[in-house]
């Protein structure tokens, strides 16, 4: 299983995408693959978006799926779990996602644990595309001043060990091969779309 992902970045009625070609050479794959009989299936797409559905401490997310005896469940993905280690415990912890920008154009690196230089972070939106397979992570950001934007982040916060140490890890930065000029008070909105 393969997972692709672009990003978008919007500003009133202009967006930049990095990633698009790959995304959509990818989902005209998945077309031939379907035409072949080779499918993932709805539940995996809904327990992805469970995964990537944010939740505040205590929280829960959960799916609904017909499991292998053909009898239609729910089953939780997020929880307040009293007990064990698991990233995914909100006992004590968040589980959200974030959408981060930075100003850093050092080129990624795929031991990157950080934004180079981390400006503003949001908690992500999400929608979930079933028929397609596609997760929408969004996030809208108002600078006070101008900003110049060479990366966007997205960062996993959860249960980090045990049931009460919180924390992060960063999924994914990309580093903009054209800076994004972002004018005061003027709403931009990122996306990441993720391909599953």
């Amino acid at each position: 299983m393969v997972t692709i992902h672009m990003v978008e970045i919007c500003i009133k009625d202009k967006c930049i995408t990095i990633g698009e070609d790959l995304f959509e050479k990818a989902l005209e794959i998945r077309k031939e693959m379907e035409k072949r009989g080779d499918l993932r299936t709805r539940w995996f797409i809904r327990f992805m978006a469970g995964l990537f559905t944010s939740v505040g401490t205590t929280g829960t997310t959960s799916f609904s799926f017909t499991d292998t005896t053909g009898t239609s469940r729910t089953q939780q993905v997020k929880f307040a779990a009293t007990a064990g280690t698991t990233f995914l415990n909100t006992t004590s912890c968040e589980n959200r996602l974030y959408i981060a920008l930075g100003t850093s154009s050092t080129p990624s690196t795929i031991d990157d644990y950080k934004l180079g230089n981390k400006i503003a972070e949001a908690v992500s939106s999400i929608v979930v595309d079933d028929a397609n397979g596609i997760i929408r992570l969004y996030a809208t950001f108002t600078f006070s001043t101008d900003v110049t934007i060479n990366e966007v982040g997205l960062e996993w916060s959860g249960a980090v060990y045990g049931t009460s140490t919180c924390g992060r890890f960063l999924v994914d930065r990309t580093v903009l091969s054209s800076p994004v000029s972002v004018p005061a008070n003027t709403p931009i909105i990122v996306t990441y779309k993720i391909l599953v």
